[in-house]
């Protein structure tokens, strides 16, 4: 939909200056805009903040499909060199799927710090089993094919890509259940992006600080309790208020996380 990803905010960011530099990996099917609060924060605070697009993702939605796994871990490798190289201290930070490839890229090269907001490492049901199969069968998911657009959670996930939308025009919501369209092997590419991270962990020695909402039904705390099982190196977890959304740091989910991050790195 033309419509979608219209404003700046979902373009990449460069923020701040000064010698801790952080990559902040946006997650499924988002864009820098779910990082931008945090980055903004951080450069504030005497940060250099660096919010990529993944390829495929943000106003690049139509190219989706062509895309994979190794393209999103390419594209989030290349920065984070540059940043390493650019920083006294470098710090990878990743939201949901962006979790997933800040997990590769810890093993493949340490940051000074590691910081997993929700980090997506494998589906809590039968998806992940699924899914292998389903995605030759079925090519094309539909996710608001039976959305209530008078549910809160809903109508936010949109205002985030379509500002200013009318969403209780019919016309507007029939646009959307039948327009808006993700290719099942895309998923299935996130699925093995997170399997990859999960099974990277076990070699990740950095500092990590694990955030994780206390209602999160997309990444639910009893899977980041099993992940930090997994990391070998010092592990900081902290359940806090809010769900999914929450590194977002907008209504319903004010909580402010930078401190956390900020005492995390300094202390």
């Amino acid at each position: 939909m033309s419509d979608f990803y219209s404003t700046p905010d979902h373009q990449p960011f460069a923020l701040g200056s000064g010698t801790v530099g952080a990559l902040l990996i946006h997650g499924f099917p988002g864009t820098p805009a779910e990082m931008r609060p945090l980055g903004k924060n951080l450069a504030a605070a005497g940060w250099a903040a660096y919010g990529p697009l993944l390829p495929g993702f943000g106003p690049q939605i139509s190219t989706l499909a062509q895309k994979t796994r190794h393209d999103w871990l390419t594209a989030a490798r290349n920065q984070w060199q540059q940043i390493q190289a650019q920083h006294d201290t470098a710090v990878l930070i990743g939201f949901s799927m962006g979790g997933a490839l800040a997990l590769n890229l810890a093993a493949e090269q340490p940051p000074d710090f590691l910081v997993l907001l929700a980090p997506f490492w494998r589906f809590a049901g039968w998806q992940g089993k699924l899914l292998p199969l389903v995605k030759h069968v079925k090519k094309t998911f539909y996710p608001f094919a039976e959305a209530d657009f008078s549910d809160t959670v809903v109508r936010q996930q949109l205002a985030d890509v379509m500002p200013g939308a009318d969403l209780d025009d019919p016309a507007v919501q029939a646009r959307i259940r039948q327009e808006v369209q993700l290719p099942t092997k895309i998923i299935d590419e996130v699925r093995q992006l997170g399997q990859s991270g999960g099974r990277a962990a076990k070699s990740i020695q950095a500092p990590t600080l694990l955030l994780q909402g206390q209602h999160d039904a997309v990444v639910p705390s009893r899977l980041s309790r099993q992940l930090i099982t997994r990391l070998a190196g010092p592990v900081t977890y902290r359940e806090i208020p809010g769900d999914h959304n929450f590194p977002k740091m907008k209504p319903p989910n004010p909580y402010d996380i930078t401190l956390d991050i900020l005492k995390f790195v300094t202390q």
